[in-house]
């Protein structure tokens, strides 16, 4: 069995990732779910939220990921996403404007389609920020422990 994985994460417009990795953590329709090395062959739906890559020796990797399938498949494990960012890549800024934006389209509309499309677009923008603040707090420095 080997002890590494390889990885690939693709979207419509590129790839977003690829290498090999120790284990990972991807925010599945039912909840998360992790993966390690000779993990049984899968396919689930994934939902907007933050993918942990673990990898020895360095810090995770996070990305904000939306919607699409994880497979695994031949001790291979291909992500097919709508989106993918990895959490260095992300403007904190323009995710908390467009989470504003979503969460006021709810408030004022009221139409099944337009909540659906609202939701979602919120979902990512949460998936976004999370991902984007995480990744700060690990570079801020800490105060020192008495």
């Amino acid at each position: 069995m080997s002890k590494r994985i390889p990885l690939s994460i693709v979207t419509p417009e590129r790839i977003a990732w690829e290498g090999d990795v120790d284990a990972l953590v991807v925010p599945a329709h039912e909840g998360q779910l992790g993966i390690l090395p000779g993990h049984a062959p899968l396919l689930a739906q994934l939902r907007a939220g933050t993918m942990i890559i673990r990898t020895h020796g360095e810090d995770p990797r996070l990305l904000a990921v939306s919607g699409g399938f994880v497979e695994v498949f031949n001790g291979r494990v291909s992500i097919f996403a709508e989106t993918a960012e990895l959490a260095d890549e992300i403007d904190a800024e323009r995710a908390r404007q467009a989470a504003e934006r979503a969460k006021a389209q709810l408030k004022h509309h009221h139409q099944d389609k337009l909540d659906l499309q609202a939701q979602a677009a919120l979902e990512r923008a949460l998936a976004r920020l999370r991902a984007s603040e995480a990744v700060s707090r690990r570079r801020s420095p800490r105060p020192p422990t008495a």
